[in-house]
Order: C-alpha cells, then sequence, then structure tokens
C-alpha cells in the first residue's frame, strides 16, 4: 500500500500495522484515494462471449476465480450499464510490466496505458489474433477489475507490440490512481474499510 501511494503521488500518507489492522492516514481532500489504496485490484482480460444492456438497478458486479467464467457487469457503449458473460480470464494482470496513466489529446481523456511481460505480449497476440476473426459480441476482450467491467473493446485484428490502453471516465487523478494499483499488483488479500475518521483540520 506504502508502493500505490507513491506512485499514485499521495504525498504525506501514513500506513501504519497494529493489531492486525491496517490504517491509512492523509489529506482529507484524499479520502477517495486513500480508500483506492486498499482496493484488491486483480485485473485479468476475459473474452466477451455474450452482452446486453440491462437497467442498472437489476445488474450487481459480480466476482470468479480467474479460471472460472464470469457473468458480470459495467459500462458499455454510450454509458449504457450492460451485463457481460465471460470467457476464463484469458490474460491476467500479474503479465503487466508497466502502467501509466497519459492523456489522449486526440479525444482530451485521461487513460491507462499498460505494457506487458514477454510471456504477455504474446498470450495477447494470440488471444486477440482468435477474437478478430468471430463476430460481434464475441470480437470484444473485457478488461476486468475486481469483477467490474471497465471496457470491452472489439478487436480486429491480432495485436501485436505487447501494449494495451484502458479508457473511460477518467480523471488524471482516477487513472492515477487505477496506473498505480497495476504496477504494484494485485494485495495477496481482500481488506474491508471499518471505519473512516475525520480529523478537524486534518
Amino acid at each position: 500500500m506504502r508502493e500505490r501511494a507513491g506512485a499514485a503521488g499521495l504525498e504525506g500518507v501514513e500506513i501504519e500495522v497494529r493489531d492486525g489492522a491496517i490504517t491509512a492516514s492523509g489529506s482529507a481532500a484524499d479520502e477517495k484515494a486513500l480508500k483506492s489504496l486498499g482496493r484488491t485490484a486483480e485485473l485479468g482480460f476475459r473474452p466477451v462471449t455474450g452482452a446486453q444492456v440491462v437497467d442498472k438497478s437489476a445488474c450487481r458486479v459480480q466476482n470468479a476465480a480467474a479460471s472460472e467464467p464470469l457473468t458480470t457487469c459495467g459500462t458499455g457503449p454510450d454509458d449504457a450499464t450492460t451485463q457481460y458473460v465471460l470467457e476464463r480470464v484469458a490474460l491476467p494482470g500479474s503479465e503487466i510490466a508497466r502502467a501509466e496513466a497519459a492523456l489522449d489529446e486526440n479525444v482530451g481523456s485521461w487513460t491507462v496505458n499498460l505494457e506487458f511481460t514477454a510471456k504477455g505480449a504474446q498470450q495477447f497476440t494470440d488471444v486477440t489474433g482468435r477474437l478478430a476473426t468471430q463476430t460481434t459480441p464475441a470480437n470484444q476482450f473485457a478488461i476486468v477489475l475486481d469483477g467490474e467491467v471497465l471496457s470491452a473493446p472489439m478487436v480486429t485484428q491480432a495485436i501485436t507490440g505487447g501494449q494495451a490502453q484502458i479508457s473511460g471516465t477518467f480523471t488524471e487523478r482516477t487513472a492515477r490512481e487505477l496506473a498505480a494499483q497495476l504496477s504494484t499488483g494485485a494485495l495477496p488479500v481482500r481488506l474491508t474499510e471499518s471505519s473512516v475518521t475525520r480529523v478537524p483540520g486534518g
């Protein structure tokens, strides 16, 4: 978590472990960012087998082991709430060598750019090559973080070079937070927020 805080550019953050509990303290302005430090941040790339727009109230984010298929939710085209049926993880986040937040000047929005390990790059090429021969929605590759589909871009050809991009409704801060989480890897345990204490003047 300390490494994540540094990678996210959070200054003055203190992480303390005592009696089995972890306390993250910092500026009140960084409250959301402090909470994000405890996110598991388990990323996986899953081929899509089905997708349909649903009512937001009826869609729940689910999670499953990497070796199992998954039905979960995310934001689809035109910001519509979409339920996705996904295959098992084809490329795990552990094959990410580097993640970096960047401003896409062409569209004026923030993205997270990924660079894979040599093994991950080959897996990405193989899977995208297979998906490119499919019809919609089986030609989509869902990028799933802790069970939520961040984006599910269509694949029209094998993607070589070992790089990918995550786009969405990112601000500079949220893009940097996600890049920090992915750069430092998923937490080995799932944490649950127990309380938030606001100190006057803090």
